[in-house]
Protein backbone atom coordinates (compact mmCIF):
# COMPACT_ATOMS: atom_id res chain seq x y z
CA UNK A 1 0.00 0.00 0.00
CA UNK A 2 3.37 2.33 0.49
CA UNK A 3 4.23 1.84 -2.90
CA UNK A 4 1.50 2.31 -4.21
CA UNK A 5 0.50 5.47 -2.38
CA UNK A 6 3.93 6.78 -3.09
CA UNK A 7 3.74 5.75 -6.99
CA UNK A 8 0.45 7.44 -7.05
CA UNK A 9 2.10 10.76 -4.96
CA UNK A 10 5.27 11.05 -7.64
CA UNK A 11 2.62 10.71 -10.42
CA UNK A 12 0.33 13.58 -9.04
CA UNK A 13 3.53 15.86 -8.40
CA UNK A 14 4.60 15.29 -11.93
CA UNK A 15 1.64 16.16 -13.09
CA UNK A 16 1.43 19.33 -11.49
CA UNK A 17 5.08 20.24 -12.29
CA UNK A 18 4.26 20.01 -15.60
CA UNK A 19 0.68 22.01 -15.07
CA UNK A 20 3.11 24.64 -13.56
CA UNK A 21 5.79 24.83 -15.82
CA UNK A 22 3.95 25.40 -19.32
CA UNK A 23 3.12 29.22 -18.42
CA UNK A 24 6.84 29.14 -17.84
CA UNK A 25 7.67 27.81 -21.06
CA UNK A 26 5.21 30.19 -23.12
CA UNK A 27 5.93 33.44 -24.52
CA UNK A 28 4.07 35.87 -22.54
CA UNK A 29 2.64 39.69 -23.33
CA UNK A 30 0.87 42.17 -21.36
CA UNK A 31 -0.93 44.87 -21.85
CA UNK A 32 -1.02 48.50 -20.32
CA UNK A 33 -4.65 47.55 -19.08
CA UNK A 34 -3.31 44.34 -17.22
CA UNK A 35 -4.33 41.99 -19.37
CA UNK A 36 -2.09 38.84 -19.90
CA UNK A 37 -1.80 36.48 -22.90
CA UNK A 38 0.58 33.48 -23.16
CA UNK A 39 1.76 31.10 -26.04
CA UNK A 40 3.90 31.95 -29.13
CA UNK A 41 4.76 35.38 -30.37
CA UNK A 42 4.85 35.19 -34.38
CA UNK A 43 5.63 38.36 -34.78
CA UNK A 44 5.33 42.36 -35.06
CA UNK A 45 4.45 44.18 -38.05
CA UNK A 46 2.16 46.91 -39.38
CA UNK A 47 1.78 47.71 -35.65
CA UNK A 48 0.20 44.61 -34.65
CA UNK A 49 1.62 41.72 -32.06
CA UNK A 50 0.71 38.37 -33.49
CA UNK A 51 0.32 35.58 -30.74
CA UNK A 52 -0.64 32.48 -31.35
CA UNK A 53 -1.93 30.58 -28.31
CA UNK A 54 -2.47 27.17 -27.16
CA UNK A 55 -5.97 27.10 -27.00
CA UNK A 56 -7.01 29.45 -30.15
CA UNK A 57 -5.98 30.69 -33.57
CA UNK A 58 -3.18 33.43 -33.79
CA UNK A 59 -4.59 37.13 -32.76
CA UNK A 60 -3.23 40.58 -33.66
CA UNK A 61 -2.65 42.56 -30.84
CA UNK A 62 -2.16 46.57 -31.21
CA UNK A 63 1.53 47.04 -30.38
CA UNK A 64 1.00 50.54 -28.96
CA UNK A 65 -0.98 48.87 -26.27
CA UNK A 66 1.81 46.24 -25.46
CA UNK A 67 3.06 46.87 -21.97
CA UNK A 68 5.55 43.83 -22.22
CA UNK A 69 6.52 41.15 -24.28
CA UNK A 70 8.43 37.92 -22.89
CA UNK A 71 9.86 35.55 -25.46
CA UNK A 72 11.20 31.81 -24.93
CA UNK A 73 12.93 32.33 -28.24
CA UNK A 74 14.92 35.20 -28.89
CA UNK A 75 13.04 37.13 -31.78
CA UNK A 76 15.14 38.98 -34.31
CA UNK A 77 14.79 42.83 -34.33
CA UNK A 78 16.45 44.26 -37.73
CA UNK A 79 17.54 48.13 -37.29
CA UNK A 80 19.60 50.02 -39.73
CA UNK A 81 23.28 49.27 -38.73
CA UNK A 82 22.48 46.07 -37.07
CA UNK A 83 20.20 43.16 -35.72
CA UNK A 84 19.55 42.00 -31.92
CA UNK A 85 18.37 39.28 -30.98
CA UNK A 86 15.66 39.99 -28.12
CA UNK A 87 14.15 38.04 -25.39
CA UNK A 88 12.03 41.22 -23.74
CA UNK A 89 11.07 44.62 -24.14
CA UNK A 90 9.24 46.76 -21.54
CA UNK A 91 7.68 49.73 -22.59
CA UNK A 92 8.90 52.65 -20.37
CA UNK A 93 8.53 56.52 -19.95
CA UNK A 94 11.80 57.10 -22.00
CA UNK A 95 11.01 54.22 -24.41
CA UNK A 96 11.35 50.84 -25.41
CA UNK A 97 13.41 48.83 -22.47
CA UNK A 98 15.20 46.30 -24.97
CA UNK A 99 16.67 42.68 -23.59
CA UNK A 100 19.23 41.34 -26.02
CA UNK A 101 21.94 38.87 -26.54
CA UNK A 102 24.21 41.56 -26.83
CA UNK A 103 22.98 43.81 -23.90
CA UNK A 104 20.33 46.28 -22.67
CA UNK A 105 19.27 49.38 -23.97
CA UNK A 106 16.52 51.39 -24.37
CA UNK A 107 15.15 52.38 -27.81
CA UNK A 108 12.96 55.14 -29.30
CA UNK A 109 9.36 53.17 -29.59
CA UNK A 110 9.34 54.94 -33.90
CA UNK A 111 12.57 52.43 -34.27
CA UNK A 112 10.87 49.00 -32.62
CA UNK A 113 8.61 47.87 -36.25
CA UNK A 114 9.44 44.91 -36.51
CA UNK A 115 10.14 41.29 -35.09
CA UNK A 116 11.18 38.32 -36.58
CA UNK A 117 11.69 34.76 -35.71
CA UNK A 118 15.23 33.57 -37.19
CA UNK A 119 13.86 31.44 -39.44
CA UNK A 120 11.43 34.56 -40.88
CA UNK A 121 14.69 37.09 -40.82
CA UNK A 122 16.42 34.20 -42.84
CA UNK A 123 13.92 33.84 -45.50
CA UNK A 124 12.95 37.63 -45.57
CA UNK A 125 17.01 38.56 -46.30
CA UNK A 126 17.13 35.64 -48.93
CA UNK A 127 13.80 37.07 -50.64
CA UNK A 128 15.63 40.89 -50.91
CA UNK A 129 18.22 39.03 -53.33
CA UNK A 130 17.12 35.61 -54.92
CA UNK A 131 18.80 33.32 -56.87
CA UNK A 132 17.56 33.90 -60.36
CA UNK A 133 16.52 30.33 -60.30
CA UNK A 134 13.95 31.24 -57.37
CA UNK A 135 10.84 32.73 -57.01
CA UNK A 136 9.13 32.18 -60.50
CA UNK A 137 5.47 31.32 -60.48
CA UNK A 138 3.50 30.65 -63.63
CA UNK A 139 1.73 27.65 -65.80
CA UNK A 140 2.74 26.01 -69.42
CA UNK A 141 0.20 24.22 -71.32
CA UNK A 142 0.23 21.93 -74.49
CA UNK A 143 -2.31 20.87 -76.64
CA UNK A 144 -2.15 18.41 -79.38
CA UNK A 145 -4.82 17.22 -82.43
CA UNK A 146 -4.48 14.71 -84.76
CA UNK A 147 -6.98 13.11 -87.68
CA UNK A 148 -5.99 10.42 -90.23
CA UNK A 149 -8.48 8.50 -92.90
CA UNK A 150 -11.25 10.63 -94.09
CA UNK A 151 -10.27 13.43 -91.94
CA UNK A 152 -6.60 15.02 -92.60
CA UNK A 153 -5.36 17.23 -89.66
CA UNK A 154 -2.89 18.29 -87.43
CA UNK A 155 -2.92 21.16 -85.01
CA UNK A 156 -0.52 22.06 -82.43
CA UNK A 157 -0.38 24.95 -79.72
CA UNK A 158 1.46 26.58 -76.85
CA UNK A 159 0.94 29.09 -74.09
CA UNK A 160 3.34 29.87 -71.38
CA UNK A 161 3.11 32.70 -68.39
CA UNK A 162 6.04 32.93 -66.01
CA UNK A 163 6.66 35.83 -63.10
CA UNK A 164 9.29 36.48 -61.25
CA UNK A 165 8.56 39.00 -57.90
CA UNK A 166 10.80 40.09 -55.52
CA UNK A 167 10.36 42.90 -53.43
CA UNK A 168 12.27 44.80 -55.75
CA UNK A 169 11.54 44.16 -59.33
CA UNK A 170 9.67 41.73 -61.49
CA UNK A 171 10.26 39.62 -64.64
CA UNK A 172 7.40 38.69 -66.92
CA UNK A 173 8.06 36.07 -69.30
CA UNK A 174 4.75 35.23 -72.16
CA UNK A 175 4.41 32.81 -75.26
CA UNK A 176 1.60 31.42 -77.75
CA UNK A 177 1.96 29.28 -80.69
CA UNK A 178 -0.87 27.81 -82.93
CA UNK A 179 -0.03 25.35 -86.23
CA UNK A 180 -2.54 23.80 -87.91
CA UNK A 181 -2.21 22.04 -91.15
CA UNK A 182 -5.67 20.46 -93.26
CA UNK A 183 -5.68 18.33 -96.16
CA UNK A 184 -2.23 19.58 -96.72
CA UNK A 185 -2.79 23.49 -96.56
CA UNK A 186 -1.58 25.55 -93.62
CA UNK A 187 -4.56 27.06 -91.56
CA UNK A 188 -2.55 28.60 -89.15
CA UNK A 189 1.12 29.41 -88.32
CA UNK A 190 1.57 32.08 -85.64
CA UNK A 191 3.74 32.89 -82.68
CA UNK A 192 3.70 35.62 -80.46
CA UNK A 193 5.98 36.14 -77.41
CA UNK A 194 7.77 38.60 -75.13
CA UNK A 195 9.38 39.67 -71.91
CA UNK A 196 9.40 42.74 -69.64
CA UNK A 197 11.68 43.59 -66.51
CA UNK A 198 10.41 46.22 -63.90
CA UNK A 199 12.11 47.40 -61.13
CA UNK A 200 10.60 49.80 -58.44
CA UNK A 201 11.89 53.18 -57.60
CA UNK A 202 9.48 52.92 -54.83
CA UNK A 203 6.14 51.30 -53.71
CA UNK A 204 4.32 52.84 -56.23
CA UNK A 205 6.02 53.81 -59.15
CA UNK A 206 8.69 51.73 -61.32
CA UNK A 207 10.62 51.88 -64.37
CA UNK A 208 10.53 48.82 -66.95
CA UNK A 209 12.16 47.67 -70.45
CA UNK A 210 10.53 45.81 -72.34
CA UNK A 211 10.82 43.07 -75.57
CA UNK A 212 7.58 41.64 -77.86
CA UNK A 213 8.11 39.41 -80.90
CA UNK A 214 5.92 38.40 -82.82
CA UNK A 215 5.52 35.81 -86.54
CA UNK A 216 2.96 34.97 -88.78
CA UNK A 217 3.38 32.78 -91.75
CA UNK A 218 0.08 33.30 -93.70
CA UNK A 219 0.59 37.18 -93.07
CA UNK A 220 3.52 36.56 -94.94
CA UNK A 221 5.28 37.90 -91.21
CA UNK A 222 8.94 36.90 -91.04
CA UNK A 223 9.42 38.57 -87.58
CA UNK A 224 8.39 41.80 -85.55
CA UNK A 225 10.09 43.03 -82.89
CA UNK A 226 9.10 45.70 -80.44
CA UNK A 227 11.70 47.12 -78.37
CA UNK A 228 11.90 49.53 -75.72
CA UNK A 229 10.68 50.78 -72.07
CA UNK A 230 9.17 53.39 -69.64
CA UNK A 231 7.51 54.26 -66.83
CA UNK A 232 4.84 52.58 -64.76
CA UNK A 233 2.72 52.90 -61.39
CA UNK A 234 0.99 50.20 -59.30
CA UNK A 235 -2.26 51.20 -59.40
CA UNK A 236 -3.58 48.57 -57.16
CA UNK A 237 -1.32 46.15 -55.13
CA UNK A 238 -3.31 43.74 -53.06
CA UNK A 239 -2.78 39.91 -51.84
CA UNK A 240 -5.27 39.10 -54.32
CA UNK A 241 -5.11 41.70 -56.74
CA UNK A 242 -2.56 44.02 -58.82
CA UNK A 243 -3.11 46.10 -61.58
CA UNK A 244 -0.24 48.14 -63.33
CA UNK A 245 -0.31 50.92 -65.56
CA UNK A 246 2.53 51.60 -67.73
CA UNK A 247 3.61 54.15 -70.65
CA UNK A 248 7.20 54.90 -72.64
CA UNK A 249 8.79 54.71 -76.07
CA UNK A 250 9.20 51.41 -78.45
CA UNK A 251 10.94 50.66 -81.50
CA UNK A 252 9.77 48.58 -84.30
CA UNK A 253 11.40 46.70 -86.90
CA UNK A 254 9.03 44.38 -89.03
CA UNK A 255 10.26 42.29 -92.03
CA UNK A 256 7.62 41.22 -94.32
CA UNK A 257 7.94 38.42 -97.31
CA UNK A 258 8.75 39.55 -100.08
CA UNK A 259 8.16 42.93 -98.73
CA UNK A 260 8.15 45.42 -97.00
CA UNK A 261 9.77 46.14 -94.09
CA UNK A 262 8.96 48.23 -91.57
CA UNK A 263 10.70 50.25 -88.92
CA UNK A 264 9.92 53.27 -86.76
CA UNK A 265 9.33 54.69 -83.04
CA UNK A 266 5.98 54.72 -81.04
CA UNK A 267 4.29 54.98 -77.92
CA UNK A 268 3.81 52.44 -75.53
CA UNK A 269 0.50 52.57 -73.61
CA UNK A 270 -0.56 49.28 -71.75
CA UNK A 271 -1.41 48.00 -68.61
CA UNK A 272 -0.83 44.66 -66.98
CA UNK A 273 -3.67 42.92 -64.44
CA UNK A 274 -3.42 39.57 -61.93
CA UNK A 275 -6.15 38.22 -60.28
CA UNK A 276 -6.71 35.31 -57.93
CA UNK A 277 -10.43 33.70 -58.26
CA UNK A 278 -10.90 31.44 -55.52
CA UNK A 279 -8.65 29.15 -54.35
CA UNK A 280 -7.77 27.42 -57.17
CA UNK A 281 -7.60 29.89 -60.37
CA UNK A 282 -5.56 32.62 -61.35
CA UNK A 283 -6.51 35.34 -64.03
CA UNK A 284 -3.68 37.38 -66.12
CA UNK A 285 -3.88 39.75 -68.60
CA UNK A 286 -1.85 42.55 -70.63
CA UNK A 287 -2.93 44.61 -73.03
CA UNK A 288 -0.60 47.25 -75.29
CA UNK A 289 -1.05 49.70 -77.83
CA UNK A 290 1.25 51.03 -79.80
CA UNK A 291 0.52 54.92 -82.01
CA UNK A 292 2.76 54.98 -84.59
CA UNK A 293 5.31 58.52 -84.36
CA UNK A 294 6.21 57.97 -88.10
CA UNK A 295 3.08 57.84 -89.51
CA UNK A 296 -0.11 59.14 -87.31
CA UNK A 297 -3.14 57.28 -87.41
CA UNK A 298 -1.04 53.71 -87.91
CA UNK A 299 -0.99 51.95 -84.67
CA UNK A 300 -0.08 47.99 -83.36
CA UNK A 301 -2.23 46.32 -80.65
CA UNK A 302 -1.47 42.89 -78.45
CA UNK A 303 -2.66 41.37 -75.94
CA UNK A 304 -2.74 38.24 -73.68
CA UNK A 305 -4.42 36.49 -71.16
CA UNK A 306 -4.65 33.26 -69.22
CA UNK A 307 -6.86 31.55 -67.06
CA UNK A 308 -5.30 28.40 -64.87
CA UNK A 309 -7.38 26.12 -63.03
CA UNK A 310 -5.42 23.90 -60.33
CA UNK A 311 -6.84 20.66 -60.64
CA UNK A 312 -4.48 17.84 -58.88
CA UNK A 313 -0.94 18.88 -57.22
CA UNK A 314 0.93 21.07 -60.00
CA UNK A 315 -2.08 19.84 -62.64
CA UNK A 316 -4.26 22.71 -64.12
CA UNK A 317 -6.41 23.42 -66.49
CA UNK A 318 -5.10 26.55 -68.91
CA UNK A 319 -6.65 28.67 -71.15
CA UNK A 320 -4.31 31.10 -73.17
CA UNK A 321 -5.60 33.77 -75.68
CA UNK A 322 -3.78 36.30 -77.72
CA UNK A 323 -4.27 38.90 -80.00
CA UNK A 324 -2.13 40.34 -82.26
CA UNK A 325 -3.82 43.29 -84.28
CA UNK A 326 -1.75 45.92 -87.16
CA UNK A 327 -3.64 48.50 -89.08
CA UNK A 328 -1.61 48.69 -91.48
CA UNK A 329 -1.26 44.67 -93.13
CA UNK A 330 0.47 43.97 -96.33
CA UNK A 331 -1.70 43.98 -99.09
CA UNK A 332 -4.11 40.98 -99.62
CA UNK A 333 -3.88 40.01 -95.77
CA UNK A 334 -5.69 40.50 -92.89
CA UNK A 335 -4.58 42.92 -89.99
CA UNK A 336 -6.08 40.90 -86.63
CA UNK A 337 -5.05 37.41 -85.77
CA UNK A 338 -6.32 35.89 -82.82
CA UNK A 339 -4.40 32.46 -80.77
CA UNK A 340 -6.88 30.38 -78.12
CA UNK A 341 -5.32 27.21 -76.66
CA UNK A 342 -6.81 25.11 -73.91
CA UNK A 343 -5.67 22.15 -72.05
CA UNK A 344 -4.05 20.13 -69.88
CA UNK A 345 -1.14 22.11 -68.03
CA UNK A 346 1.63 22.38 -65.14
CA UNK A 347 1.25 24.99 -62.80
CA UNK A 348 4.69 26.19 -61.88
CA UNK A 349 6.00 27.01 -58.39
CA UNK A 350 9.62 28.11 -57.55
CA UNK A 351 10.50 29.76 -54.31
Amino acid sequence: MRLSFSLRFVVWLGMAAVCLAQPLLADRVVMNNGDQFTGTVVKLEDGKLVLKPDYSDAISLKWDDVKRVTVTQPLVLPMATQKLSVTEIERTESGLAITAASGNLTLPAAEVKVLRSTADQQAYEASLHPNWSRSWDGSANVNFALARGNSQLATFGTGLNLARKTTSDKTTLYLSTLYSRTTGVTTANTNSGGARYDHNLNKKTFVFVTADFASNGLQNLDLREILGGGFGWHAIAAPRQTLDVLGGLVWTHEKYSPRPTNSFAALDLGEQFTSKLGASSVFTEQAFLYPNLKNTGEYQFSFDANLGTKIWKVFSWQTTFSDRYTSFPPAGTKGNDLVLTTGLGVTFTRK
